[in-house]
């Protein structure tokens, strides 16, 4: 019987050490589980918010539609006052036209004045001769004649210059027409079609958001399947009672054997049968306990499972999208859709910038012609002290004959002098009212078109710096999409934290299982260790008829119980066989 008491005392300790271990277990467990399963829900609220099509995406959506529309609206106003500019600039282009052909008109003009100054030089070296001619009295006219010559020389030099300037004004002109014309260029390379570019690459954008956001989004659908086996664990962390029941029923019918063995008027026999039933009885129990852990292992294990493969599958894919979207070796990528789209809008934000370069050439060029033109008209001041003298030598030529008959010799040359004079008076005063013509008009049309400058200027800047927030903007949400995705996580760290909590007691639990198999391999050996005979034995003590009852009786309830799916409620009039309900109590 010695065996026997420490065999008792082995399987006493063994079943308490389970025992023990399975109140730490589930103890954790029923501390853990419930927000393990509330996190999971919580996460599940949070990715629907973010991500679902009608939520995150769609938010992110209309960000960039707004985004969109306030640039195209930029480019809408840009676009208006580049037609009002493009109004003044043809209006202008249409003025300098007619005023470069009434300043190739003042050309002509100037030319005939030259030729006739040249002229005058000959009649003058006529006069010159015939007055020498003349004797004393021709030299007398010399002085008109050699006047005549220092007023031609200097009606020459004035018409030089004023070639000089009207040439160097032409060309001046007609640079200023060609930047003009570059500004036509300008805004049609600019605008033309932009508004239907920025429509189009929206509606790029808009699709590649959304395939992404799709995307990630059938992992959230897939992620709600867990609920189920997830709910699952919470009834899983229940069976501790049940099991605390089932093993407390083994203890208690060990310590009556015990007890049993210290009183002297149990017979042995019926003591070693007693043993059998209680080992057959225990080991039954012990499968009941174990069928239990093992169906609570296998519902963690399959929750676990399902979560680390969609956490696999979740990372796998997030891998893909970013492969696919944010890589620059990829065609069709997000980043090439927004690339495009940023490339639009650097080139209207540098074209702005070139088309305002060119206005700032154009007002400084409009300034110098402006300025050429003040000069021109004052080329003219010279000429009506040539022309005052010209008549005074006229008149003086005149007197000069009248008075010296030996001079009439020479009277057609005077006259000639006399209408060449009128010519050039003439032909000057057509030149100045040509000249004040071209000037009036030119300096109003570049003058008004300057002060418009200044105007533009701060308007363009105005879009300028609009342009650069709203692409600074499109940036930022091009770096925030790709962000979120980089760091796109189904679940979130508090979440991981509990499930690697679970997963370490699910070994726990494994390892629980083992140890109840052990005992239960304990409790066969005593059964097939036991002399057959002994199991016909008739047990006559009431006591251990009692025992046997109690324990068979609490066997058969598992049994049922696991058929019908029910629990087990420890009698209240269980003698000496009540149960100690556990202390743990989870919800």
């Amino acid at each position: 019987m010695a065996e026997l008491t420490v065999s008792t005392k082995a399987f006493s300790q063994h079943i308490r050490a389970i025992i023990t271990e399975s109140e730490r277990i589930f103890l954790t467990l029923g501390k853990t589980t419930p927000l393990f399963v509330k996190e999971l829900h919580q996460n599940l609220i949070n990715l629907e918010q973010t991500y679902a099509t009608q939520g995150g995406a769609q938010r992110s959506l209309q960000d960039l539609e707004h985004l969109f529309n306030g640039t195209k609206t930029i480019i809408q106003q840009s676009s208006l006052l580049f037609m009002q500019m493009h109004g003044r600039g043809d209006r202008l282009l249409y003025s300098l036209s007619d005023s470069l052909n009434k300043l190739q008109n003042l050309d002509e003009i100037i030319k005939k004045i030259r030729n006739d100054s040249e002229d005058m030089a000959l009649i003058a070296l006529n006069a010159l001769t015939g007055a020498i001619k003349s004797g004393s009295a021709g030299r007398a006219f010399s002085v008109i004649t050699d006047e005549l010559k220092r007023l031609s020389d200097q009606t020459n030099q004035l018409t030089d210059i004023l070639q000089t300037d009207s040439a160097s004004l032409i060309n001046q002109l007609k640079n200023y027409t060609n930047e003009l014309h570059k500004l036509k260029y300008l805004q049609t390379k600019v605008f033309s079609g932009l508004d239907r570019t920025i429509t189009e690459q929206f509606s790029a954008i808009e699709e590649k958001v959304r395939e992404l956001t799709e995307s990630l989004y059938a992992l959230i659908t897939e992620s709600k399947t867990l609920e189920t086996p997830v709910s699952a664990v919470m009834e899983t962390v229940q069976i501790q009672d049940i099991l605390r029941q089932s093993l407390d029923h083994i203890l208690i019918a060990l310590d009556e054997y015990e007890s049993v063995q210290q009183d002297p008027s149990v017979d042995t026999e019926e003591l070693a049968a007693f043993k059998g039933q209680l080992a057959t009885l225990g080991e039954v129990i012990v499968t009941d306990v174990i069928k239990r852990l093992e169906a609570a292992a296998l519902t963690f294990e399959t929750a676990i499972l399902a979560i680390q493969t969609l956490i696999r599958r979740g990372e796998k894919q997030r891998t893909l999208l970013l492969r696919e979207h944010f890589s620059s070796l990829s065609e069709h990528s997000i980043l090439s859709v927004f690339d495009e789209a940023a490339r639009t809008l650097t080139a209207v934000e540098q074209n702005l910038s070139e088309y305002m370069a060119i206005k700032q050439t154009i007002a400084s060029q409009g300034n110098r012609i402006a300025d050429a033109v003040a000069i021109l008209s004052k080329q003219y001041v010279k000429f009506d002290k040539i022309i005052n003298r010209f008549k005074t030598v006229d008149i003086a030529a005149r007197i000069e004959i009248s008075k010296q008959s030996i001079l009439r010799s020479i009277k057609n040359t005077v006259l000639a002098m006399s209408e060449l004079i009128s010519r050039i008076t003439q032909d000057v005063e057509e030149a100045r009212k040509a000249s004040l013509l071209f000037i009036t008009d030119t300096h109003t049309a570049i003058s008004e078109y300057t002060m418009t400058y200044t105007e533009e200027v701060s308007a363009f800047s105005v879009a300028q710096r609009e342009l650069l927030s709203k692409f600074q903007q499109f940036s930022a949400c091009k770096e925030n999409l790709e962000q979120d995705t980089r760091h796109f996580t189904l679940f979130s760290e508090t979440f991981l934290s509990l499930l690697d909590t679970q997963d370490t007691e699910l070994a726990n639990i494994k390892e629980l299982v083992h140890q109840c198999k052990v005992l239960r391999d304990s409790f066969s050996e005593i059964t097939t260790s036991l002399p057959t005979s002994e199991g016909t034995v008739e047990i006559k003590n009431q006591h251990l008829k009692d025992i046997i009852n109690k324990f068979t009786i609490y066997a058969h309830k598992q049994a049922a119980a696991e058929i019908g799916n029910f629990e087990v409620v420890p009698s209240s009039s269980a003698g000496v066989l009540e149960i100690e309900t556990s202390e743990v109590t989870f919800f």
